[in-house]
């Protein structure tokens, strides 16, 4: 079984400005792939409802993830993922109770993934059929590492694919994280509830 380990390391943020967003940047190189970097958001206007974050590298193809902005990074809704000229569907189930069953299903280039939660909200795996990789933070908000572990016979979108969803906001993919984030997401919507007097 093929394995390859890597990590990517936080190179700062821009720095706030006036109408301006930080900008944070993670950067390393994975054996075989060569250099990659993980911009979140790749956009600093603060007047944006949605946030990219995306993924380049020498041989990863460009994929970016678009989503309505919670914390600084796209959530998981009115969420657009884009790898490599392909454009995914994204599906979730929002009331299942476990990790398994509520994991984002994706299905691009003619492949099907599973991205899910593993035992805490620092640990993530993206699995197909033949290839698994497994992603560690340092720390929930803006790590200083993120560590990625890959299994089986993955190429690059396999791996991209992994590295972008660490610049989405996924804690909503566990039952108690979906808890946790639900009264900012709700609060988060009553700009959209419309005045009725």
């Amino acid at each position: 079984m093929n394995t390859v380990r890597f990590e990517l390391v936080h190179q700062g943020s821009t720095p706030g400005r006036l109408l301006k967003r930080p900008r944070h940047t993670w950067a390393g190189t994975v054996p075989g792939f060569g250099p990659v970097e993980l911009t979140c958001p790749a956009e600093e206007d603060l007047a944006r409802d949605t946030l990219v974050s995306w993924v380049s590298g020498q041989g990863i193809p460009p994929m970016s993830f678009t989503g309505i902005d919670f914390r600084d990074r796209p959530r998981l809704a009115s969420m657009t993922l884009t790898a490599d000229g392909w454009t995914a569907h994204l599906k979730r189930r929002h009331l299942a109770v476990t990790a398994h069953r509520r994991a984002l299903r994706i299905a691009v280039a003619g492949r099907s993934y599973r991205y899910r939660v593993l035992g805490d909200k620092l640990r993530h795996e993206l699995w197909r059929e033949g290839a698994v990789i497994t992603m560690s933070r340092s720390t929930w908000r803006h790590p200083r590492t993120i560590t990625g572990a890959a299994q089986g016979g993955f190429d690059g979108l396999d791996i991209g694919l992994a590295i972008l969803m660490e610049g989405v906001y996924t804690r909503n993919l566990s039952f108690g994280g979906a808890l946790y984030s639900w009264p900012g997401r709700f609060l988060s919507r009553l700009d959209d509830i419309p005045d009725l007097f």
